[in-house]
């Protein structure tokens, strides 16, 4: 238990103008006693209220003005301190605030407001569970249908808090009162067996009564008599189909549209492959007309550029015959004779021409042969093209015939199949309606035999060995404590129906208060010894309130039973719960002061008197 579980550490109330109270513990055994009214069991329920109890504590007056109360502890999982923080204020009491800090340092602290509700979705009790390894989920809350609860943390507070009342009561400490009704509560009994055996009990799912049970089945019967009825009319409305057709006869006839269906389908694809293959060579030969047309364009505008070339060339050599004509005249300054510089090639240059222009003329003639081989190859190419074209149409004509046949013949595939569905589903139809009478006639005599059913589940209880155990240790306890002598004869034993331990062969209902108080206490105390024995859950600390505090009559008759606990009980009590808490922690409130060497505790002596030390848990 050193690694989960929870280690108290401050116990602090705030208010406005208000000095605080505070209460300080540490592992092992904390003492806090001295006179009567001075706090200690306010203090005690201060604790037990910010720990989840639902009732805001019974305030004293002179704590009237506090507003707040702070509960401080280590969260010995994780090793983190932890505040729980909780008003009490009634609008406010329903929310609990979780620091992640130590009071010290609320103020920078990460906080998560927690619900006192275990309902809730963000709740207290699943944060607390956590820190003590606890996995439960539920517990048994009626024996007498198996109805089950939420096993929460409140849950582990009844067996690790015992208040003034509850500490000397006759009924096992494990019950929350003294009466034979409390003696009889299922849950607690139940809790007590999760917390020692470490199961807990299923979820209890709600069963239910004979006539919820009838009426469900009546509504399922009128539900299918509903769908037999649909059934029946299909079937009466389909019956002409099954007596018109034979189902054999429509399957071979669907077959056979079939296999047309694929035969057409395989022409078809022939003929689009065969035109596949035209339009290709249909492309192609469109390209070499395009080819052609274009080289033609081009030769015929060469051709108009030697015709061009050739006119030229006369409009030179008629220029000729022009210059001539012109007379040799002289130099209107000079009177010099005027020559041409060029006479003397005149004749070379027109022999020139002359030659040029028949090149250009042979040229023309050949050029205007390869015009004509174009126009001829262009006529030929056209006619081919126009028949390619025409052969394509022929195969787009037959490709649309044999579409349309094979349209037929799909629609009176489609019509067969119609059919043949129809009659499925007549057959389905009927097959169904057998199935759902023969339901029909399972529910009613379901009907006939449902009975009440007994939900009763009883209370889990503890083996054998186990309560040898567990009853060992509380013997040890009441040895150590001088209760009882140290001898082979004295026995405790478990008594199942109580739920409680027999001493030497007595009920503790036979016992006073004060012996009452201490046997509980060995109660609540073997509890969490055997959890850490067994290192099963439990939070790792325990609080009793008054275990050694008696109460006197003022006049007792002479047969009147001793109440009052030994000073030899009380002394080995301190002394045997300051070595027992080494490996965990125990808070005492009480009257009774430990004895003055009783060392190694924490011990707070409130005196009462407002002139003498610490009065109480609120300060002056």
């Amino acid at each position: 238990m050193e690694h989960f579980g929870m280690e108290l550490r401050k116990l602090l109330l705030q208010g406005k103008n208000k000095k605080d109270a505070i209460l300080t513990f540490e592992k092992g055994l904390n003492v806090i006693a001295g006179a009567s009214d001075t706090g200690k069991s306010f203090a005690y329920e201060c604790i037990n209220y910010v720990l989840g109890a639902t009732d805001i504590p019974e305030i004293p007056n002179e704590a009237k003005k506090y507003e707040w109360v702070l509960l401080e502890f280590i969260d010995k999982s994780v090793n983190q301190y932890v505040t729980l923080k909780r008003s009490f204020l009634e609008s406010e009491k329903n929310n609990i605030y979780y620091c992640y800090s130590n009071i010290d340092h609320l103020q920078t602290a990460k906080i998560e407001t927690l619900s006192n509700s275990s309902n809730s979705k963000n709740c207290l009790s699943s944060k607390l569970l956590g820190m003590c390894n606890c996995s439960y989920k539920n517990i048994l809350k009626k024996s007498s249908n198996g109805e089950t609860e939420s096993f929460t943390f409140r849950k582990f507070v009844y067996l690790v808090m015992i208040n003034e009342t509850r500490i000397v009561q006759k009924n096992a400490p494990i019950y929350l009162g003294d009466t034979k009704r409390d003696k009889k509560s299922t849950k607690e009994a139940a809790s007590f067996f999760t917390v020692l055996s470490g199961l807990d009990y299923q979820k209890y799912i709600k069963q239910e009564s004979i006539e919820s049970k009838k009426a469900h089945l009546r509504g399922a019967i009128e539900e299918l008599s509903l769908i037999c009825d649909e059934l029946q009319k299909q079937i009466e409305d389909d019956r002409g189909i099954l007596n018109e057709c034979n189902l054999q006869q429509v399957v071979e006839i669907i077959s056979s549209l079939e296999k047309i269906i694929k035969q057409q389908h395989s022409i078809i694809e022939d003929i689009e492959s065969q035109q596949q293959r035209r339009l290709i060579a249909f492309n192609i030969k469109l390209k070499d007309r395009s080819r052609i047309r274009e080289n033609l364009s081009k030769f015929i505008l060469l051709k108009k550029n030697y015709k061009s070339d050739i006119d030229r060339l006369e409009f030179i050599e008629q220029s000729k015959d022009y210059v001539g004509q012109l007379i040799d005249v002289r130099c209107p300054v000079c009177q010099t004779q005027m020559k041409s510089p060029v006479d003397n090639n005149k004749e070379l240059y027109y022999i020139a021409i002359d030659k040029e222009k028949a090149k250009l003329k042979m040229h023309l003639v050949d050029l205007q042969e390869t015009i004509d081989d174009l126009g001829n190859e262009l006529s030929e190419i056209n006619q081919v093209i126009d028949g390619e074209q025409e052969k394509i149409k022929s195969f787009e004509r037959e490709i649309e015939q044999k579409t349309k046949e094979v349209s037929k013949v799909l629609s009176e595939h489609e019509y067969y199949q119609k059919i043949r569905d129809r009659v499925q589903i007549v057959e389905n139809n009927k097959s169904k309606l057998a199935q759902k009478k023969k339901r029909i006639q399972e529910l009613n005599e379901k009907i006939d035999n449902t009975k009440a059913t007994s939900n009763k589940v009883d209370i889990k209880r503890l083996s054998e060995e186990l309560m040898i155990v567990f009853c060992d240790l509380i013997k040890e306890l009441l040895e150590d404590w001088n209760f009882i002598e140290k001898i082979t004869q004295n026995t405790v034993e478990f008594n199942k129906k109580a739920n409680d331990i027999i001493i030497n062969g007595k009920t503790k209902a036979t016992f006073g208060k004060g012996a009452r108080a201490i046997i509980n206490s060995s109660f609540i105390i073997a509890i969490m010894q055997y959890c850490i024995q067994y290192n099963l859950s439990h939070p790792g600390f325990v609080v009793l309130d008054s275990p050694l505090t008696t109460y006197k009559e003022k006049d007792r008759k002479n047969n009147e039973k001793n109440e009052e606990v030994s000073k030899s009980v009380k002394k080995s009590f301190f002394f045997s719960m300051k070595e027992l808490s080494n490996k965990c922690q125990v808070i005492i409130f009480d009257n009774e002061i430990p004895p003055d060497d009783l060392e190694g505790i924490n011990y707070h002596h409130f005196t009462g008197n407002i002139n003498i030390e610490r009065t109480g848990f609120i300060p002056n």
